[in-house]
C-alpha cells in the first residue's frame, strides 16, 4: 500500500511539500488573526492625546513575524501593548522621536501584480523605513473598500502607481489614480510626492 500526497489542486507533491504547505497556511492564519486582534483592539481605544482613533499599521516582517506602529501618540502605543497582552515597545509610534516623519506610502497596483510585484516591492520600502498602505493588507472582508482606500490616501504622505500591462485599464487602478492625484492636490503639502513607477 502506498500513500499519495496533494496539494489543494490535486497536484501530487512529496511529503516534505505537502507538510511545508500545511505550515504556510498556518502561518498565514495566525498572523491573519493576530492583525485582525491588534486592528480590532485599536478601534476601541481613543487616542488621549489627540481625541480621535488612531490609525494602527500590521506588517508581515518575514515568514513568521509581525511588525506594528501606529499615527497614535505613544500613550496610544503604550494602551494598545497592554490591551493585546505584549511587551512594552513593540508598538513603534510614529508620532515619537526619529519615526515622526515615517513617510507612509499608499501603493497602488493591478491584483494579478500583487504576488510578484506589489508585495515585494511593500516590503523592500519597509525595509528602509517607510510604511505602506497595502490593499491585501488593510482591507478585511466586511470593510467598505472605498471608504478605506479614503482613509489610506488621507493617512499618506506619497502615493505610487506600480503601471504594467496588466494593471494598466483596470477599473479599480483607475480609480485609484483619479482620487489619489486628487486627494495629493487638495492635502498634501509641497514637501510630499507622488509618482508613478513603470514595470
Amino acid at each position: 500500500m502506498s500513500i499519495e500526497f496533494q496539494d489543494g489542486s490535486g497536484r501530487k507533491v512529496s511529503i516534505d511539500k505537502f507538510f511545508d504547505n500545511i505550515r504556510d497556511k498556518e502561518v498565514e492564519l495566525a498572523k491573519t488573526h493576530l492583525e485582525q486582534r491588534a486592528r480590532d483592539a485599536a478601534c476601541a481605544l481613543i487616542d488621549p492625546e489627540t481625541g480621535k482613533h488612531a490609525v494602527v499599521f500590521v506588517r508581515p516582517n518575514g515568514e513568521t513575524q509581525l511588525v506594528m506602529s501606529t499615527k497614535g501618540s505613544p500613550v496610544f502605543a503604550r494602551e494598545l501593548e497592554r490591551r493585546l497582552g505584549v511587551e512594552k515597545g513593540v508598538i513603534r509610534s510614529m508620532m515619537d522621536g526619529p519615526e515622526a516623519k515615517t513617510p507612509i506610502v499608499y501603493l497602488a497596483h493591478g491584483s494579478p501584480d500583487h504576488k510578484t510585484l506589489a508585495r515585494p516591492f511593500a516590503e523592500r520600502l519597509m525595509q528602509n523605513g517607510m510604511e505602506v498602505w497595502l490593499e491585501a493588507w488593510e482591507i478585511g472582508s466586511g470593510d467598505s473598500v472605498r471608504q478605506k482606500m479614503d482613509q489610506g490616501l488621507g493617512d499618506c504622505t506619497h502615493f505610487i502607481v506600480l503601471l504594467t500591462p496588466t494593471s494598466i485599464g483596470r477599473p479599480w487602478v483607475e480609480t485609484e489614480i483619479d482620487v489619489g492625484f486628487c486627494e495629493r492636490l487638495r492635502a498634501i503639502p509641497s514637501s510630499s510626492g507622488c509618482g508613478l513607477a513603470l514595470a
